[in-house]
């Protein structure tokens, strides 16, 4: 006689507890783990209940269909798909089924949003320019309008899948009748010959831009204003934006445009209340023979540095994640000596004792470069005007973990983390306290002899870092 305990329903059963209480007590137990890892494990856990489940003798009654709803066409085992390489057997599992693989793959594939990046097109209609600093860089006047409208042909071939597309800086050279004698450098009167070649080359930019079917972010450049401010943002259809704002990103994040050209008196009209701020400090870094402090160059003044500082409090109450985009760089090594943000010392404090900010994206320093300092990524993205391979953009996916940036041309890629790793609240001590008394179990060798805590161990050297 059969007893009920023995029944292949009750075997199954305690094989299935067995393997679950097997896999508790090796286990790690932690919070805030990266989802990847938390994901594999469950897959793989409900791969194996639904095995064990299915040797069982009982027979589950078909789900009734609704009424006038059409069956599910069901793929036979011997269909093939199309797949990234080339043509496999279709599994007999559709996507959403609990512990499918291709779920998982599918959310893995998928970015939180994508954002397309180009810095420095810098037009103008005037012969190439070989920098006379024995660098070999090339200015490429006159191709930088085929290479901005190719770069917005791949940008709107990807229109579905952008966020928006953000402009670095300096979308043209420009011309301009300053002194540049004196310091600080100020804006000087413009003769109308010169007036007209700004709003004529500008015009060839802005054209190209405008007839993009996706929203387009600009960063002031010091380029850019050969025009007055008001002059560019009318031209390119950003007036209502502003000089500098923020914008609200998919699954709470938000980009922050800032204007790096804020501090220079030579780009502030002198009758905003923004003028005197940024006159005073250019006398005294001209006073003091301040090197860094160059006619060109610009930063943060007090009116948005105080904005700033608001809108990353905010962000910090409502638990968003920002991006930064400006020209300037702003950390005074995410760029070459005298290309960052003039006060980019107090911003980039400001940016990293927030805690919220994830990446910050520049221009304007033409070779690019990269810094990652207190939990951001200084990104310098490459210029577009002296880019030896005929062009230079990128598209930035962002995921809940990391930010995967694409270089095309002389964009360099990159992977960077976005999210703090998981920290190890909990783990099996086999009666252990430290590492060290666990490390070298079983063998007259000590693997390692520290005194930390097992947790903390794990927290702070058990782990990959990037």
């Amino acid at each position: 006689m059969t007893r009920a305990s023995d029944s292949p329903g009750s075997r199954a059963h305690r094989s299935f507890v067995r393997l679950f209480v097997s896999s508790a007590r090796a286990a790690l137990i932690h919070r805030h783990a990266a989802p990847r890892a938390m994901s594999v494990t469950a897959v793989a856990a409900t791969e194996r209940a639904t095995f064990v489940s299915s040797s069982s003798s009982r027979v589950r009654a078909p789900r009734r269909r609704r009424a006038g709803r059409p069956a599910r066409a069901a793929a036979s085992e011997g269909d093939d798909i199309e797949t990234e390489r080339g043509r496999e057997p279709r599994a007999n599992v559709r996507v959403n089924a609990r512990g499918s693989a291709l779920r998982l793959e599918n959310v893995e594939r998928s970015p939180s949003f994508r954002l397309a990046l180009f810095a420095d097109c810098q037009y103008a209609d005037k012969e190439n320019q070989t920098r006379d600093d024995g660098s070999g860089r090339v200015k490429f006047f006159r191709d930088a309008r085929r290479r901005l409208a190719d770069a917005f042909d791949a940008f709107d071939a990807r229109a579905s899948e952008l966020s928006g597309i953000v402009n670095l800086g300096d979308l043209f050279d420009g011309y301009n009748d300053d002194d540049k004698t004196t310091r600080p450098v100020l804006r000087g009167e413009m003769r109308e010959e010169t007036r007209e070649k700004n709003r004529r080359d500008l015009s060839v930019v802005a054209d190209i831009v405008n007839s993009s079917s996706t929203r387009v972010f600009h960063c002031i450049g010091n380029h850019d204003c050969s025009v007055t401010k008001r002059t560019f943002l009318s031209a390119v259809n950003a007036t209502s934006m502003g000089e500098y704002y923020s914008v609200p990103m998919p699954r709470k994040w938000r980009l922050v445009i800032l204007d790096t050209t804020d501090l220079n008196p030579r780009y502030v009209p002198a009758d905003s209340s923004e003028y005197d701020a940024a006159f005073a400090f250019a006398k005294e870094a001209a006073d003091n023979d301040r090197e860094e402090i160059v006619p060109w160059g610009g930063g943060i003044g007090p009116t948005q540095f105080a904005w700033l500082e608001s809108e990353l409090k905010d962000a910090k109450e409502k638990e968003d994640r920002v991006i930064i985009a400006s020209h300037n760089a702003l950390h005074r090594d995410a760029a070459r000596y005298q290309m960052s943000a003039w006060n980019s010392d107090a911003v980039s404090s400001l940016i990293e004792e927030s805690g919220v900010v994830k990446i910050c994206l520049a221009g304007h320093d033409h070779p690019g470069k990269y810094l990652y300092h207190h939990g951001v990524h200084y990104v310098t993205l490459e210029a577009m005007l002296e880019a030896k391979n005929n062009t230079s953009y990128a598209f930035l996916d962002v995921y809940q973990h990391e930010a995967i940036l694409t270089g095309v041309g002389a964009s360099t890629s990159r992977k960077m983390r976005v999210s703090p790793h998981g920290l190890f609240t909990g783990i099996a001590t086999f009666g252990a306290e430290t590492i060290g008394a666990i490390a070298g179990a079983g063998s007259d060798a000590s693997v390692e002899t520290s005194q930390m805590g097992l947790i903390e161990w794990v927290n702070t050297r058990g782990r990959d870092t990037y």
